[in-house]
């Protein structure tokens, strides 16, 4: 049972919350605070939207899903840049008074530089480790989206295995995976991490390009031929070859 003291609490952080947003006096940092939380609440419902798209691994909605990721990046530079735009003037501010001194005759001392360094580090770390992991992850989908597919008529998997190393504590059990790699006869490879269960019932199911791919993994040595995204690894087509 919730105590005065939770109650009260929770009642102070709704009212601090809504006070944000309705009110008009606000100060510098109170705003910028205010754009940062509505950018984590757009930047949260628009990832959500291109996960939903590219949900299916090896449609061309994979892709579409990836491209529209793009966005996502250019969300949090407009919604962060002005946290880091505003410790970098802090810090232009705070140099400053080190080396002119105020009207008062006294300047500023190098150790007042330690706060708004720390600050201009951590907000531009934070603009930082979006656009890597950014151009790491989306670059992929921008190059296939460029250069299209590419159909390779002798396609042979190989280190076929069940993964289930990665536990979910939470619920008791393991998200269990198939992982394997696609090797062409040019050279070309691809390799893949695809949730066991997911897979295992489009299978069943007979879709494609799941059955063709899992069946020629299950047999050793078998041959398909196979339409992808080279970059990405996105199949769109599979067949068996006889």
């Amino acid at each position: 049972m919730a105590t005065k003291s939770d109650t009260a609490a929770q009642a102070a952080r709704g009212n601090g919350m809504n006070w944000l947003f309705t009110s008009k006096n606000l100060t510098p940092a109170q705003r910028r605070l205010k754009r940062v939380t509505i950018g984590i609440w757009v930047i949260l419902a628009y990832g959500s939207v291109c996960a939903v798209v590219g949900i299916d691994p090896w449609t061309i909605w994979r892709l579409y899903g990836g491209l529209a990721a793009l966005g996502v990046p250019l969300l949090v530079l407009v919604f962060w840049f002005p946290v880091v735009w505003a410790s970098l003037r802090w810090l232009a501010r705070v140099a400053w008074r080190c080396v002119v001194p105020s009207s008062s005759g006294r300047r500023g001392g190098v150790a007042s530089l330690l706060a708004p360094l720390l600050g201009l580090g951590m907000s531009a770390s934070v603009l930082w480790a979006f656009g890597y992991a950014s151009l790491y992850f989306l670059t992929p989908y921008v190059q296939d989206w460029r250069s299209g597919t590419v159909r390779h008529e002798a396609v042979t998997c190989r280190d076929f295995r069940v993964d289930n190393s990665i536990a979910n504590s939470s619920k008791g059990n393991a998200r269990v995976r198939y992982v394997f790699e696609l090797v062409s006869s040019d050279g070309s490879s691809w390799e893949y991490r695809e949730r066991k269960s997911w897979m295992d019932d489009r299978v069943e199911a007979g879709e494609q390009p799941y059955a063709t791919v899992i069946d020629a993994c299950r047999s050793e040595g078998a041959e398909i031929g196979i339409v992808v995204y080279p970059h990405s690894g996105t199949i769109i087509e599979a067949w068996r070859r006889d």
